[in-house]
């Protein structure tokens, strides 16, 4: 995965263009035949929303705010149109490529997670049915032990999805940012406290928030040699 390791690039705006179903199914049996799983367990499980939710990904992005004082208010459904309205300003400057220092004083340093309007979005969920190491069934594993393994999965995979992707031309985003327990959903995707992790995948909308680069730290802020 070479290639798709040094063409990987976040993005947060999707166009409308879907990448072919059969493609994506390509990627899925790659990531889950080549990703490493400690002890061959699966620790997370995935689900797809395609294209066909396109409406319910339109309501769930607006509760994806990175402050959770407004992700709480996303769940009001008496305060759902006022979010709906912060998100709709919030993205028109987003359009206008108004400078950022502009839009993060307008909505206080916090900003929507779009990434969730991909064309695919990947939730991976941790699965609590394995609390048993097979290699020492007597063993159970404690609930926290259990979450650090379905982080660890999780992002494994994740990564891997978003470079095989992006071998295929096709451009990703993570995301965290989305509501753990919302008693207000008028949308079909499943949220709940299980979440570890989104990704979005789809063709890059061309504006100036779509970075093509990044900021790469040096090596030796990272790695140190012993």
């Amino acid at each position: 995965m070479g290639d798709g390791i040094r063409k990987r690039r976040s993005v947060e705006f999707f166009n409308d263009d879907v990448p072919s179903k059969s493609i994506i199914d390509d990627i899925i049996l790659d990531s889950v035949t080549f990703t490493p799983n400690k002890c061959t367990i699966p620790y997370h499980k995935v689900k797809v929303y395609g294209p066909e939710y396109k409406e319910d990904k339109e309501k769930l992005v607006i509760q994806t705010n990175c402050d959770p004082k407004y992700r709480k208010i996303a769940d009001s459904p008496y305060l759902i149109d006022y979010m709906r309205q912060e998100y709709e300003e919030w993205f028109k400057m987003m359009m206008d490529s108004r400078p950022k220092r502009v839009i993060q004083e307008r909505f206080n340093y916090y900003n929507f997670n779009p990434q969730v309007l991909a064309p695919y979005l990947f939730i991976f969920y941790d699965i609590h049915e394995t609390k048993v190491d097979l290699r020492q069934p007597h063993i159970i594993m404690e609930e926290r032990d259990s979450q650090i393994k379905a982080t660890q999965s999780s992002s494994i995979h994740a990564y891997n999805i978003a470079c095989l992707a992006a071998e295929k031309n096709i451009s990703s985003s993570f995301c965290q940012d989305i509501p753990l327990h919302t008693e207000y959903n008028d949308h079909r995707i499943d949220v709940n406290y299980d979440i570890v992790l989104c990704l979005g995948l789809g063709y890059p909308l061309e504006i100036k928030w779509n970075p093509k680069y990044r900021d790469i730290p040096k090596v030796e802020k990272v790695v140190e040699w012993q």
